[in-house]
């Protein structure tokens, strides 16, 4: 893991992932997201990309998650990072998520084809994505090759459960040991953040992506019902929060989401071959 300077305290993180791409936003939106969460902390994610890109491993073999993976590794490139995805690549894998009674749930959408050297993402939290892209792998040679994976991302939590991930119980997706990722050998990682300490204890931290914001808030309503009605300060506050959020050109985002790989040419790295 790179010298990430210090762990930075708080009860939310901004990941703005959409500024970089020339989308603006409202500063009423942040004042709204403050609610029940101060201090609120922003993070750039090209000013992170520029921190990390001098220390990954300049592979091809690399695989990226779609949506906030596909823009950590634009950002990556327009830093100047020289791994690129080839057809060699395990290239794009995609994890569906759906919120439960407020709580995120993974199924593996378009699983990887066998272990790369290099996972990029954008967040790394609980690490529920990583571990069931690694755990519903198409085939059994994730789990048989024994080769090192790394994982690069932007911005990580440290909060951390106690004891070893349960794969069992699909329980504590990190682990105390080495990477603190289960299958994971190397972390590479711009930015820690921690929960905010109260009376010698700390609570998870709350990273939020904008541009994860500007499409799950408008679009699911268990999202908008759920996560964001309880973390923002009731359904009054959520419903401003989604105005606000609807008033905002996502034409990048959604091309994101249509074709990744023309989003990829169109705003400056190689696309997906």
């Amino acid at each position: 893991m790179p010298d990430s300077s210090t762990v930075v305290d708080g009860p939310l993180f901004l990941f703005d992932d959409v500024s970089p791409l020339g989308i603006s936003y409202p500063a009423e939106l942040v004042d709204a997201l403050k609610t029940n969460n101060q201090p609120l902390t922003m993070f750039n994610a090209q000013e992170l990309a520029e921190k990390l890109v001098n220390v990954l491993p300049q592979t091809d073999d690399l695989a990226v998650f779609d949506g906030g993976g596909i823009l950590a590794y634009l950002f990556l490139k327009r830093a100047g990072y020289n791994g690129k995805l080839t057809e060699k690549s395990p290239s794009l894998v995609r994890v569906d998520r759906r919120y439960v009674d407020g709580r995120p749930v993974c199924t593996c959408a378009v699983p990887l084809e066998r272990k790369p050297a290099l996972i990029i993402d954008d967040i790394l939290a609980s690490g529920q994505t990583v571990v069931t892209a690694m755990r519903q792998s198409r085939t059994g040679s994730i789990v048989n090759d024994e080769r090192p994976v790394g994982l690069a991302c932007l911005l990580a939590s440290t909060n951390v459960p106690k004891g070893s991930a349960c794969a069992a119980a699909n329980e504590n997706y990190r682990e105390r040991q080495k990477s603190t990722v289960p299958g994971i050998a190397m972390l590479y990682c711009s930015q820690l953040v921690n929960g905010a300490v109260y009376n010698g204890g700390n609570s998870k931290p709350a990273i939020l992506s904008l541009r994860y914001l500007l499409t799950k808030a408008v679009d699911n309503q268990d999202y908008r019902e759920g996560y964001l009605t309880k973390k923002f300060g009731g359904p009054d506050n959520a419903a401003r929060i989604v105005s606000l959020l609807a008033r905002i050109n996502r034409n990048p985002l959604d091309l994101l989401r249509k074709d990744p790989a023309l989003f990829l040419t169109t705003y400056g790295a190689e696309g997906l071959t």
